[in-house]
């Protein structure tokens, strides 16, 4: 069984949700008794869906099957979907290699919170520009249209090429949880 709270990250591939393909993964592992995979077998609807299951389980820990109260060698498998955005008129944020915001210290000290939209252009490369946001706390407005503005996306496609368009999003700053932000979509 896959440790709850020591786990790799599945990762969706980027060449595959640059393109908004959709997929599947079946994984098997054989885990060893002391709780990690020693080898797997992978099948998928494309290769880089098996790579990012393989990932997965090779970043991870599991819990160890026991008989008669000693850890055992065990199997474990898993079937992932992956689903892309059918949208292809929107950008998307690549939340994997952007960095989470990051709640500034004095709106932290302050307890502000507030729900910031922002609105960016975002160019055929993935890089935004003209960022704008709604009203709120100036810290917070600030602090959303740097990360909007400093993240990766996956630009809009048409006819299977690259375009500019118009982002939306939002971070809901919560005062009350600052370190974990939720709210961010």
């Amino acid at each position: 069984m896959l440790d709850p709270h020591h786990h790799g990250q599945l990762i969706y591939p980027p060449a595959e949700l640059e393109q908004r393909k959709s997929g599947t993964a079946h994984i098997r592992c054989t885990i060893s008794a002391m709780g990690f995979p020693t080898e797997c077998e992978t099948s998928a609807s494309q290769p880089d869906f098996a790579l990012a299951a393989e990932h997965l389980a090779y970043s991870s820990k599991f819990l160890p099957a026991y008989e008669h109260g000693s850890p055992v060698q065990s199997t474990w498998e898993y079937a992932y979907t992956f689903h892309a955005h059918p949208d292809l008129t929107s950008p998307l944020l690549d939340k994997l290699h952007s960095a989470p915001p990051h709640y500034p210290e004095a709106a932290d000290v302050a307890a502000l919170g507030a729900h910031i939209a922002v609105t960016c252009q975002i160019d055929p490369i993935g890089v935004a520009h003209d960022c704008t946001a709604s009203d709120g706390p100036a810290i917070l407005k600030q602090a959303s249209l740097a990360y909007f503005g400093l993240a990766r996306y996956y630009p809009a496609l048409k006819d299977g090429q690259p375009i500019s368009a118009q982002y939306h999003g939002s971070i809901n700053w919560d005062s009350s949880h600052p370190a974990d932000q939720k709210g961010f979509r």
